[in-house]
């Protein structure tokens, strides 16, 4: 699978930025606000202010424009990508505009990305779901894709990308991130496991993954067709008959609230799709159904998730 992009962050102050390194610098525009004097320290040949009315670009939430070899710069590339209104800035945008950036990474391996825009103040939590979105974005589940281009020239670069985004307090951002990245954790074994086909990921295989999990504290028990029977569990047993393979429960636990606190469950649905029997379903949605299994999924991440945030 593709290479998951390493995420760094770093101070600017006053006019000077990242842009003055090699490789590829991302700023960032606002609509009718256009370039902060930030961004526009990093561009000494004006390239963009020249680029944008070429390419009609108005800073509208998340378009992009790209100048080659800049003027003036020693850089590859020089992207800007718009915010849109500056008072839409919410958590959610800041994460669709981390798809934007990783969406426009290419084969670059060092990569700045200058958080600074005209008429807003980005906070740290801000930086952190910028650095969420670049993860989530980046994401690609080629486990199983051979590669029809054999010449060794057009591969993809093995080192992977590290992504520096340069903040006005990366303290703060850095330790808003280390919260966020425990729950993308989670969503990227989620998006894994669901991935996998049924034929790779059966129930003992997926009960194995949730085992792996006490690694990192969580108590994990793992319930075989046995047990379950003597729990009157006929419901669950009565679906896996149809199966060759042996039905499995986890149940995984995380002690980390206070004493006195109510517990709280999450119960997720963790059918393989290879319980057999009489399917009605249409071929065109057969292949989608092993994503029935997306329910147990979000439960495993979930655990995963909540056992980095107490190691954070």
């Amino acid at each position: 699978m593709n290479q998951r992009p390493s995420i760094a962050f770093a101070k600017f102050s006053g006019s000077q930025s990242a842009v003055n390194k090699k490789g590829t610098v991302f700023v960032f525009a606002a609509d009718e606000g256009g370039l902060s004097d930030v961004a526009k320290a990093g561009d000494p040949g004006k390239t963009l202010e020249r680029a944008f009315p070429v390419a009609e670009f108005m800073g509208k939430f998340a378009s992009t424009v790209e100048v080659l070899a800049p003027q003036g710069a020693s850089l590859d590339r020089l992207v800007a990508i718009g915010t849109g209104k500056v008072s839409g800035l919410d958590e959610y945008a800041w994460l669709k505009l981390g798809g934007t950036v990783a969406a426009s990474l290419r084969k670059a391996t060092e990569v700045a990305v200058v958080l600074n825009v005209a008429g807003a103040s980005p906070s740290a939590k801000d930086a952190a779901n910028l650095a969420a979105g670049i993860l989530l974005r980046s994401y690609s589940f080629d486990k199983y894709k051979t590669r029809k281009d054999k010449d060794d020239s057009k591969a993809e670069p093995k080192k992977s990308v590290k992504v520096t985004i340069h903040t006005a307090d990366p303290a703060a951002a850095k330790k808003a991130f280390a919260d966020a990245e425990a729950v993308i954790d989670g969503v990227l074994l989620a998006r894994d496991l669901v991935n996998e086909p049924a034929n790779v990921l059966g129930p003992v295989e997926f009960a194995a993954r949730a085992k792996e999990l006490e690694a990192l504290g969580v108590k994990v028990e793992i319930l075989a067709e046995k047990e379950m029977k003597k729990l009157g569990m006929g419901s669950l047993l009565g679906v896996a008959q149809g199966s060759p393979r042996g039905a499995r429960m986890a149940i995984m636990q995380w002690n980390g609230g206070k004493p006195k606190d109510s517990p709280i469950a999450f119960v997720g649905k963790g059918v393989t799709f290879d319980t057999g029997g009489n399917s009605i379903k249409p071929a065109s949605g057969m292949e989608d159904m092993k994503g029935d299994m997306g329910g147990a999924a979000g439960v495993e991440s979930d655990a995963l998730a909540d056992e980095g945030d107490r190691a954070v």
